[in-house]
């Protein structure tokens, strides 16, 4: 058992908190941080750990102390009280070994009080060879144990205050599961300094314990807020000093971070401005040489063939052959009107300023279905939005050009349009299911679309990415796009 005179303090659960290092980081060489530092940190830092070392040191030796004293205190006032009240009924066994049955009925008329059970819920009364006098646990009484250590301190005269060992034999008699606080006091005879018995009180350490808490505490926010005012008294008389120093190097570095920023912020506008331009003038060079190349093969090629049927019209000798010309120059005409009118709508888009995300695509998906005559399944999730006008030109412009492939090399097969903005993430997909036996072959014409290339770089110049997944079951295209960065907001 622990004897808790002599350290009672060091088994409640508040001693046994300590202060843990305060952690400040890592530095690959810490000196050269401390000198960069301003003369009131470097003497806040520097005396910080001079005076928090002091202060622990202090309160845990004042803790202690305070504790230990309490400790002692509570165990000679609990002895003294029990001495005041047994010693006139303990003189009985000076003579005999039991006590009286008056003597008996008194000591149960007194700890049957519930105020002084609830504070001491078990009470002996040992003789000198460690036989129980008297106890609150009635099977106890009359029987002899080997004398514990606290009995055998109090029969040296001393005030003993240790913790219930629970192997003791008259505590598993009892099937004690509780550690009480056990006060051995010895009792003496009236005329003489001979000890005659031992009161033995088991009192409940909780209200113990939160005393000696409550002093810990105490103590410790003492020499805390003692520490505290030493070390502000003085940081306040350094800081003062070299409070100018630090605001002019602030302003100098301020400056100086200030011009950094704006090169770095010129430098990366004009870089992007130049790849913006490069971008701009190949994508439109490129858009150029596509109208160019629509034209050349299809309304150019129509209407050189119309002319070269104008003067088989001019000989015709029958005006039947004259009218079967004309007729044949007219739809010609006709057809070449009809191929310049799709690639003029190829480069128009429907007003799409007020529409959402989604309405976008199911508007490019509609268009698409009355210009082919086929289906397409079309899925959305989180696309009821509204985005600025350049990112829906570029869903819409994803979607005419990826149905327009689906339908010229899979013949318009299980077409699908996916659309979903999960976490500012817009990802735009259209997947086919592939060319099956009998369908005609790839056609050669693009509608006016401006291929996977064009669309890469459309897409690139919003920051997004673009895939094609070709395969025997049918190709995919992806589009994928971050919408962070206020996007979501304008």
């Amino acid at each position: 058992m622990t004897d808790l005179l002599g350290g009672i303090a060091g088994n409640t659960p508040a001693q046994e908190r300590h202060l843990d290092p305060v952690e400040s980081g890592r530095w690959s060489s810490p000196g050269v941080w401390f000198h960069r530092q301003t003369l009131s940190v470097q003497f806040l830092l520097a005396s910080s750990v001079l005076i928090l070392l002091a202060a622990a040191v202090a309160g845990y030796l004042i803790s202690e102390e305070v504790s230990k004293s309490t400790a002692h205190d509570r165990a000679a006032s609990t002895a003294l009280f029990m001495q005041s009240i047994l010693e006139p009924m303990a003189q009985e066994l000076d003579q005999a070994k039991e006590l009286s049955p008056a003597t008996l009925v008194k000591l149960d008329h007194l700890f049957a009080d519930e105020q002084f059970r609830s504070r001491f819920p078990y009470f002996e009364l040992w003789r000198p060879d460690g036989t129980v006098a008297y106890s609150t646990s009635r099977q106890l009484i009359g029987r002899r144990f080997n004398p514990p250590a606290g009995l055998v301190r109090a029969l040296s005269g001393e005030v003993a205050a240790d913790y219930a060992d629970l192997s003791a034999g008259e505590h598993t008699l009892r099937h004690f599961s509780t550690r009480y606080l056990e006060i051995y006091s010895p009792v003496r005879r009236a005329d003489s300094a001979a000890i005659v018995a031992v009161a033995e009180v088991h009192e409940d350490t909780e209200l113990l314990h939160q005393e000696i808490f409550e002093v810990r505490l105490s103590s410790w926010i003492i020499v805390a807020g003692a520490s505290a005012l030493i070390m502000l008294g003085l940081f306040g008389i350094v800081h003062r000093g070299s409070a100018t120093i630090e605001r002019q190097r602030q302003k100098l570095q301020q400056r100086a971070d200030e011009a950094e920023r704006v090169s770095e912020e010129i430098r990366m506008l004009r870089d992007r401005a130049r790849l913006a331009s490069l971008r701009l003038t190949d994508f439109n060079e490129k858009l150029t040489r596509g109208i160019g190349a629509d034209l050349h093969d299809g309304p150019a090629q129509l209407i050189g063939f119309a002319v070269l049927q104008i003067e088989p019209a001019r000989r015709a000798k029958t005006k039947g052959e004259r009218e079967q010309s004309l007729e044949a120059i007219g739809r010609t005409l006709e057809e070449a009107l009809r191929e310049i009118r799709m690639i003029a709508r190829s480069l128009l888009l429907p007003d799409i300023d007020r529409l959402n995300l989604e309405q976008v695509v199911a508007r490019a998906v509609k268009l698409h279905e009355a210009r082919t005559a086929t289906t397409v399944l079309v899925e959305t999730a989180g696309a009821r939005i509204a985005l600025p006008t350049v990112i829906k030109t570029c869903a819409y412009r994803f979607v005419q050009e990826g149905l327009n492939n689906a339908h010229r090399h899979a013949s318009g097969n299980d077409q699908q349009v996916t659309c979903r903005i999960d976490d500012a993430i817009l990802t735009l997909s259209v997947r086919d299911g592939g060319r099956r036996p009998g369908d005609p072959a790839p056609q050669g014409t693009s509608d006016g679309g401006l291929g996977i290339h064009g669309l890469r770089q459309r897409v690139e110049s919003l920051g997004g990415t673009l895939e094609f997944e070709p395969g025997p079951a049918g190709a995919v295209l992806t589009m994928t796009l971050d919408l962070g960065g206020g996007m979501l907001d304008e």
